[in-house]
């Protein structure tokens, strides 16, 4: 079983809008990472080449997203219940998970608790209670809420981020995208120095 494989299929997973070819994500560098590697997959199953569009103005702000048009065959894979997945790629769940948090999860400084905050965020509660279940396996995780836009979330809890993190990031050779890695290395910085770095999010971290 391939790392990268695992890692991609979970954040595409993650990402995804059911049944649509596309997918979209405001971090262009983390979108580029995965175009990586789905062009490596799509190279070794001899799928027809698939490329990452120009970044388009999103619904808010002035930030933008970048959006990635997935063969069929990927789409079909993605579009399975995440149990099914989870299931195919349990030899490699940790890049798995990675996947799944850099396409729907946040990891980030908690002002509140001079801690780290690590949660994710979905509209697909039946995949995210999912989640949570096989998370809660090796790590403890907090009850799902619904946020005011209508999709839910859950966190890892205070205690367990730490481990969590080093869990999915603490070999550097695994696959990952590497502004993801910038961004835990800020926390670990603002948890050595609590208040100087990312404020705490309001609501859920997810959000």
């Amino acid at each position: 079983m391939d790392p990268k494989e695992a890692y991609l299929i979970g954040f595409l997973h993650a990402t995804r809008v059911p049944g649509h070819p596309t997918v979209r994500h405001r971090d262009s560098v983390v979108m580029e990472e995965a175009a990586k590697f789905l062009n490596r997959v799509c190279e070794h199953r001899k799928i027809p080449h698939v490329r990452l569009h120009h970044p388009e103005q999103p619904l808010h702000g002035m930030e933008k997203e970048a959006r990635l048009t997935l063969p069929p065959e990927i789409v079909e894979e993605i579009n399975r219940p995440l149990s099914e997945i989870f299931e195919v790629f349990r030899p490699e769940q940790r890049h798995l998970e990675r996947g799944i948090l850099e396409g729907c999860g946040t990891l980030c400084y908690k002002k509140s608790t001079h801690g780290m905050g690590i949660s994710f965020t979905s509209h697909d509660r039946d995949g995210l209670e999912t989640l949570r279940n096989e998370v809660q396996k090796h790590h403890p995780c907090l009850p799902i809420l619904k946020t005011e836009r209508g999709s839910h979330w859950f966190s890892i809890e205070d205690r367990a981020t730490k481990s969590y993190a080093e869990w999915l990031y603490g070999n550097p050779t695994d696959p990952h995208s590497p502004s993801r890695k910038r961004k835990l290395q800020q926390v670990l910085g603002a948890l050595r120095s609590p208040g100087i770095l990312l404020n705490d999010p309001p609501g859920p971290v997810g959000e």
